[in-house]
């Protein structure tokens, strides 16, 4: 019997676990000389509570730190399942709207002028997910010791068992070129595949760990359907424009496509929001301050109607499980 086949089977598991080991201690070293406090933190959640103790846990990073016991495994979406249009800053540079953008009425209502916000206002909104409550958030060590690059694809594919035709690897190549393009001259940005990332580049671009971190609150009625909202009120968030807020990517684990604006880019509010059903919304809204740098053709500027580089600010609600990071302040 020819035993070469196992034996080779087995030598790529040892090398495998021996690689783990490495990219492990020197994960460990790498968060020691960042954050000493936190390096040995055990966990995400961990991690979080330790790095950030002043700042409350947003109820969507909540959800994918305690998800369903039944959890399915990997998150992948289906092939019939809708495409969500996350407002973006890289997609407002970059793309121009296509024709499922346009055609999108429950991502399309989320935009809307500064000026039209304001008490008694209505606006008809679906806060639909993008990210499934199962899908799987990797740990730190984990994440880091899996490629994540386009050229890594093939390999990444392979690792998760995930077919090179299906809709999967198209989405995860997507993820990869987005996450790979030039930042803009006027943003920062960066895709974390963990929490622990979203932590650290959160606390590097607001040059402080005494931060903010929230997301739309609304409950499972309010992702079900379109209904009619009127805003009971408002508060302006006392940021000075200078926000990180990420956004997921379509991935087989949670990635957060993160995007850092300077100081005075946009203005952000805390809406109270009641459906006719009787339900409340607490949604997180910005407003871009400065178009000039979009895309003429970008969905927002489309639907809204308006030129790039306007002094007209336009601004979105955030689907519920977007993350908006400011510097910690009252409410102005």
């Amino acid at each position: 019997m020819n035993h070469l086949p196992i034996l080779n089977f087995y030598l790529c598991i040892i090398l495998f676990m021996a690689n783990q080991l490495i990219l492990f201690f020197l994960g460990l070293l790498a968060g020691l000389v960042a954050h000493p406090s936190v390096a040995f933190a055990s966990s995400p959640e961990l991690y979080w509570k330790t790095a950030l103790p002043n700042t409350p846990i947003p109820s969507c990073i909540r959800d994918l730190l305690h998800p369903p016991e039944t959890s399915p495994g990997l998150w992948t979406s289906s092939e019939s399942e809708e495409e969500v249009v996350v407002p973006g800053i890289t997609s407002i540079y970059y793309n121009a709207a296509n024709v499922a953008q346009l055609r999108d009425k429950s991502s399309r209502s989320l935009f809307f002028l500064e000026k039209d916000l304001f008490p008694g206002a209505t606006f008809d909104l679906q806060f639909k997910r993008s990210i499934p409550k199962h899908a799987d958030l990797l740990p730190r060590r984990v994440a880091d010791a899996l490629p994540f690059s386009s050229n890594k694809l093939p390999d990444v594919l392979a690792l998760l068992s995930v077919d090179p035709n299906s809709k999967e690897a198209r989405e995860m190549s997507a993820t990869l070129e987005r996450c790979e393009r030039t930042a803009n001259a006027r943003e920062t940005k960066h895709c974390a595949t963990s929490i622990e990332s979203m932590v650290d580049f959160a606390v590097s671009a607001l040059a402080t760990d005494y931060v903010s971190a929230v997301s739309t609150v609304a409950n499972a009625t309010a992702a079900e359907a379109m209904q009619r909202y009127v805003v009971e009120g408002f508060e302006r968030m006392g940021g000075e424009g200078l926000g990180v807020f990420c956004h997921a990517e379509p991935y087989t684990y949670v990635v957060f496509h993160c995007h850092a604006v300077g100081k005075g880019m946009m203005r952000e509010y805390a809406v109270s929001l009641k459906g006719s059903d009787g339900s409340r919304v607490e949604a997180i809204a910005i407003c871009h301050l400065d178009t000039t740098s979009w895309n003429p053709q970008h969905v927002m500027l489309q639907v809204l109607q308006v030129e790039p580089g306007s002094a007209v600010p336009v601004c979105h609600f955030l689907p519920s499980d977007h993350v908006l990071w400011t510097p910690r302040q009252q409410m102005l």
